[in-house]
Parts: C-alpha cells; structure tokens; sequence
C-alpha cells in the first residue's frame, strides 16, 4: 500500500462554511480511496502452511510462497484485501 499524503484545506480566520464542506469532501474521498479494494478479483491461496519466518540468507522457493501465501490471508482476515 502507497503512502497517503492528504493535505487538508487550511482554516480561514473566520468560519467559512466552503472550508468545511471541502474539508470533508477531501476528508470523504480519501477514505473511499483507502477502503477501495486494490483488485476487483479475490486473492485465493491453497496449500499454504502458516510461516511467519522468511530467511533472507537461507530460503526456498516454497517458503517464500507460504510466508507470501500467510501475509495474503492475514490482510484477508483484516479485511484489508479481498
């Protein structure tokens, strides 16, 4: 996920209502932004051994994938993605 840089209109002096509404409009739109699901197609993943340790210095191709394949269905179970 990509770093979200938001800047918010700045108040004026005095209560304007136009800054509110922009505000929350900006506000509204980066939400939909973030909760937007990244791909219309779920992630599936079968066969996957719960693996929370990746080796950098000594790994296979089969780890690699359960680390991976771990990482997919815990972003799934917190509904980040789909």
């Amino acid at each position: 996920m990509s770093r979200i840089n938001v800047r918010l209109p700045q108040p004026p002096k005095e209560w304007d209502k136009s800054w509110a509404q922009r505000t929350i409009s900006t506000i509204e739109l980066q939400l939909n932004e973030i909760n937007s699901s990244a791909s219309a197609t779920p992630y599936q993943t079968t066969n996957v051994t719960k693996d929370y340790v990746l080796d950098a210095d000594s790994t296979t191709l089969a780890e690699v994938a359960d680390v991976l394949g771990t990482l997919i269905e815990d972003l799934k179970a917190k509904g980040v993605i789909s």
